[in-house]
């Protein structure tokens, strides 16, 4: 695998890893209250991050300042960490508020955890999006994203490769932005996932796909979802041959496997596959397992139903 050597900023410092931590007990614990405002109807509903905090803290230090995101409803702790929005905007969300100020992402009008960047200044203008951390706005519908990112992470390649681009440095630095997906196992079914994986894989377009699998798809278990019941062992066949220089025309993805507890084996992951795909274009899958999720799917349900003790 190539890797440049010395840039990977491991180990982290004592003082980042309890600003991880802290942040990471902090989204817990809008879970918590987020599911309460709800049953006790103070909000219509809500869906959550919980149980992927710690994944979402190594993706965080892998994005960058012109990288773009085409994610889901998960991703809170991912959003708080980079500021894209605070913990009050995302109680504001959920309520519905409807001014942009206390909701910049869709001032109320888009359900909960839907997170969106503002690229556009009041005024019509273009904000420079290589100084920002841009999250394209997330939509409901399961796997959605995915053909998104495909667009979005081929604009770097058009990037890097058409002379007359170059010159539009407010949108890219010569295609070194990544673009990074997440999506749950449940909808890699969906026939927009494998179209977009493979169409990122022909491309060579630089995207970081995160799957976090904790097993089931709401009320549904793996075994009845997926071929094998797993997911990271049917994409095996789009991994390329890692012995192969990276300049190479062979197209083909990264492929790792990591557990969602596993802080240290995270932060690296994310960081080398970050290098790796920022610099030769070299996509990534991301299977992250052993993912919880504490409060199952979402306020209209109870995981107790279905899973057992």
């Amino acid at each position: 695998m190539p890797k440049k050597k010395g840039t990977i900023a491991l180990p982290l410092d004592k003082e980042e890893i309890i600003k991880d931590y802290r942040l990471a007990y902090q989204s817990r614990q809008a879970s918590l209250i987020g599911r309460r405002e709800v049953l006790s109807g103070k909000a219509k509903f809500g869906i959550f991050g919980d149980g992927k905090e710690i994944a979402q803290l190594a993706i965080a230090r892998a994005f960058r300042k012109g990288d773009w995101r085409s994610g889901y409803y998960r991703d809170q702790t991912w959003m708080f960490m980079l500021g894209v929005m605070s913990i009050q905007e995302f109680f504001a969300q959920l309520y519905s508020h409807a001014d942009v100020t206390y909701d910049p992402a869709s001032a109320g009008r888009q359900m909960n955890a839907h997170f969106a960047s503002r690229n556009l200044y009041p005024n019509g203008t273009w904000r420079a999006q290589t100084k920002m951390y841009n999250v394209a706005s997330d939509i409901s519908p399961t796997a959605a994203q995915m053909p998104r990112a495909v667009g979005l992470a081929y604009a770097s390649v058009m990037y890097r490769k058409l002379q007359e681009l170059h010159e539009l440095k407010d949108f890219s630095n010569n295609g070194e932005e990544i673009t990074f997906a997440t999506i749950g196992n449940a909808s890699t079914s969906e026939g927009l996932f494998w179209e977009s994986v493979n169409a990122i894989g022909v491309l060579k377009a630089p995207a970081i796909v995160t799957i976090y699998d904790d097993g089931y798809g709401i009320s549904v278990p793996n075994q009845f979802q997926m071929v094998k019941e797993n997911i990271g062992t049917l994409l095996k066949g789009f991994e390329r041959d890692s012995s192969a220089p990276p300049e190479t025309i062979e197209r083909g993805f990264d492929h790792y496997t990591v557990r969602a507890w596993d802080y240290p084996a995270l932060v690296e992951t994310y960081l080398s596959a970050a290098e790796i795909a920022r610099e030769y274009h070299i996509p990534a899958l991301i299977h992250v397992i052993d993912v919880t999720q504490p409060q199952g799917h979402s306020t209209s349900g109870s995981h107790e139903r279905y899973k057992t003790p």
